[in-house]
């Protein structure tokens, strides 16, 4: 009960922030009179109602230590399936659902061509899930982070020995294909003629995994690379490595990465309990475990895969607003 009683002050904290920041905007009226849907009409669409509910179901099971495969497959695969591939599915029901924008066109697009309330509303329900929760949006509700954490559940039921990141190395990509994206896409290096006006490309238009849940042909055999090689290269690398696409390419990744330095929630390392065993780094997929041990300011990105804290033989390893307890 108390820790229910925290989540719940916590949440009520954080909603009333978003209240002060996203006000319910008077939007200037369209054609006919009718003004366009503002912030909280789209917030009240099923679709991020469900992101929202998904995230905070799977927090609830893990501060409870009830998280078990049993539950997370499925949280999972209706992720994978609701923001997916429900929307190729022929029927109304589960087309406001499509992933439009995707993480990556709301974060990138809305600098080449600005802030539309789409994107601020997709940002916004990542930034929430991800201050309340260790990266609950992308390791629960993105069905490109869903599908890559059932393949490396599939790869360790396998027994493929994944290659562990090291996050330098990792940083530095994610960090240099923003800055490529800054340099030949914010300057219009990067761009088509479309009625004669120069219009800028985003550089990951070409690595973008999300497009590969839009299954339907293009309109030549090179834009079908474009549109479905970087979902597939994702998927066949996942067997091999956590997560590629969310620690090599994805800016939503790099900008959560910095968020959940100070989010509510995060592993806890209870520094009395742990006998120094080291069985949470081997069997953990992440490179963030190793940081926590060691209380580094500045952790990896840890996707609450729950496996660090599931395998903690003491139960040195736990969820808490702290990072480190003492006692």
């Amino acid at each position: 009960m108390h820790i229910i009683r925290t989540v719940l002050i916590k949440i009520f904290f954080t909603l009333s922030a978003f209240v002060f920041l996203f006000p319910a905007d008077a939007a200037p009226q369209g054609r006919g009179g009718r003004r366009p849907p503002g912030f909280f009409e789209f917030l009240l669409q099923p679709k991020y109602l469900f992101m929202l509910a998904i995230g905070i179901t799977a927090l609830a099971f893990l501060l409870s230590r009830k998280m078990r495969s049993q539950i997370k497959v499925p949280l999972l695969l209706l992720s994978t399936f609701l923001f997916g591939i429900a929307a190729n599915l022929p029927s109304d029901i589960f087309n406001s659902f499509s992933m439009h924008p995707s993480p990556v066109c709301a974060a990138t697009k809305c600098i080449l061509y600005g802030f539309r309330i789409p994107m601020i509303v997709t940002l916004a329900v990542i930034l929430f899930l991800t201050l309340i929760g260790p990266k609950l949006f992308c390791g629960w509700v993105c069905p490109v982070g869903a599908a890559q954490e059932l393949i490396a559940m599939w790869a360790d039921r396998l027994k493929i020995k994944r290659i562990k990141w090291n996050f330098i190395f990792t940083q530095t990509v994610r960090i240099g294909v923003f800055l490529l994206f800054v340099f030949l896409s914010g300057t219009a290096v990067l761009h088509i003629i479309a009625n004669g006006q120069k219009v800028p490309v985003s550089v990951y238009d070409y690595v973008n995994a999300f497009h590969g849940f839009e299954i339907q042909a293009q309109a030549t055999f090179f834009d079908n690379i474009i549109h479905f090689l970087p979902f597939i290269l994702t998927l066949v690398f996942a067997f091999k490595f956590y997560r590629p696409f969310c620690y090599l390419i994805c800016p939503i990744g790099l900008f959560t990465n910095l968020l959940e330095q100070i989010g509510l929630f995060r592993v806890t390392l209870k520094k009395k309990s742990c006998n120094q065993c080291r069985v949470c780094i081997e069997k953990s997929p992440c490179p963030a475990v190793p940081e926590i041990l060691k209380n580094a300011v500045l952790r990896p990105d840890c996707f609450s895969c729950d496996v660090c804290v599931h395998v903690s033989r003491q139960n040195c390893l736990t969820y808490g607003t702290k990072r480190q307890i003492d006692s």
